[in-house]
């Protein structure tokens, strides 16, 4: 087959028309198939973070990465499987005692009162009143519910094909797409994606380290002190690291709150001094995690003022749910390096920025 010689050439202009053209028709796919474009996102996510395991087992397999990501779906299918064999039970101890101390707690909670000048406000007949409604409002939310688990299950279905191939051709991927870039402008680019990969890397690894280090101190902390629940309240704890400042004082609010309903309270204390141990025991973890964990774990890589922090959060669960609040923080800190690169374009300065 003859090919011809390209005779079309785009003028700057159309060539400005054609990128916007795509990037709005790009923007309005994505708003068309928001669900499953995040569903997708979520994929290339975790086959970032796995790649180079499978890449390492792959060396030990003989080269072969379809074995690689077979071996790594069984071990991790085993080990979900495992860990919930392991605390199936002790959870279902736990929810045990919960549900025989939830009439106790729901006659504390409908004697709580809110007294504001000369007004008394019910708080557990308002609370009452909203439970109520939610139970009255589930046979309507049947047939929606139905559909949403078809629709989940699909998704999950989609993710798990799609981690599988990206994890397979995902190296062709990127080096296709880097030998779109001119030649001339190769080496600078490989530079902004080292940065880029960096920057993710080093949130990766903290977050995932920063899970089973805070759940386990803090489900051993509140074991010691006689909470209930403590493995329960340890793991929730544990996963809500993945919302740096938030998180973790959400965890602590949880935590207290679940000991005050307790009869009788942990080591025997009054109220206050049992909402003071425990916040005093989030307080000292969080600072140990602040200045000793993620200084020696994510180093420079992501560094955020506490209220941009903040505000990455809020955005990001506007945007993407549950996906956007743990991709928040990692997009933030690579477009603060984006702005910065770009900065140093406007400014005609030929030293590339550099992660400190």
């Amino acid at each position: 087959m003859t090919v011809p010689t390209a005779t079309i050439r785009f003028s700057r202009l159309m060539k400005w028309i054609v990128v916007i053209g795509v990037f709005v028709l790009a923007y309005a796919l994505f708003e068309m198939i928001h669900e499953v474009a995040l569903a997708l996102f979520g994929s290339v996510v975790v086959s970032y973070i796995f790649f180079p395991v499978i890449t390492w087992m792959a060396q030990r397999l003989g080269g072969s990465r379809i074995g690689a990501i077979s071996l790594f779906y069984l071990i991790v299918t085993l080990f979900v499987a495992g860990s919930v064999m392991w605390l199936l039970p002790i959870l279902t101890v736990q929810y045990q005692l919960m549900r025989q101390e939830l009439p106790q707690v729901l006659n504390r909670v409908q004697q709580l009162t809110f007294t504001f000048g000369d007004m008394n406000i019910e708080i557990g007949a308002e609370l009452r009143q909203v439970v109520t409604d939610i139970v009255a409002s589930v046979p309507a939310r049947v047939p929606r519910l139905f559909v949403g688990f078809i629709e989940g299950f699909l998704h999950a279905l989609a993710f798990v094909i799609t981690t599988f191939y990206l994890l397979l051709h995902g190296r062709s991927l990127v080096t296709r797409t880097y030998h779109l870039v001119p030649i001339a402008h190769r080496s600078e680019v490989k530079h902004v994606m080292l940065q880029i990969h960096s920057i993710l890397s080093g949130y990766i690894r903290g977050t995932l380290l920063l899970i089973p280090i805070m759940g386990v101190l803090t489900t051993v902390a509140l074991w010691i002190l006689g909470v209930r629940y403590a493995l329960l309240i340890g793991l929730i704890s544990g996963m809500v690291e993945i919302l740096p400042i938030v998180g973790p004082w959400s965890a602590a609010a949880f935590a207290i709150v679940m000991a005050l309903f307790q009869t009788p309270l942990p080591f025997g204390g009054e109220a206050w001094m049992v909402a003071s141990v425990i916040g005093a025991i989030y307080f000292g973890l969080r600072m140990f995690e602040d200045y000793v964990i993620i200084p020696a774990v994510v180093g420079p890589a992501v560094h955020l003022h506490p209220v941009l922090v903040i505000a990455a959060i809020l955005s990001g669960a506007a945007v993407g749910g549950v996906l956007g609040l743990f991709l928040a923080i990692p997009v933030t800190a690579v477009l603060q390096y984006v702005l910065r690169w770009l900065y140093a374009k406007l400014m005609d300065d030929t030293h590339l920025p550099v992660m400190h």
